[in-house]
């Protein structure tokens, strides 16, 4: 079921994370729920300044599978408000949000 004026966004990409950011932030400005999902080389977010930082304002998750090719130490560093999770989380997000971007 989707839950109204909710964004999904998945990051699959280490190319864009100023529009991930923007996006977010702005949909969190707006009273829109947001979440996100990184996955793939979309995991390297997790590294940045930006992503500690919007960890605080939005649901953030790192595909269990895509950390597996992260380096240990990058793991070992995630910030406790991202949640590893199994490659199936990504259906349950897709389903509980009513709009989805991909970078």
């Amino acid at each position: 079921m989707h839950a109204k004026d909710t964004l999904g966004i998945i990051v699959n990409s280490n190319r864009y994370f100023d529009f991930v950011m923007k996006l977010a932030e702005a949909a969190a400005d707006n009273q829109k729920q947001v979440r996100i999902h990184l996955v793939g080389a979309g995991g390297e977010f997790v590294k940045t300044e930006a992503c500690i930082h919007l960890s605080r304002q939005v649901p953030i998750t790192l595909c269990a599978a895509s950390a597996k090719t992260m380096a240990t130490q990058d793991v070992d560093r995630l910030p406790e408000r991202i949640a590893l999770v199994p490659p199936q989380e990504l259906m349950l997000i897709l389903e509980q949000c009513d709009r989805h971007v991909v970078f």
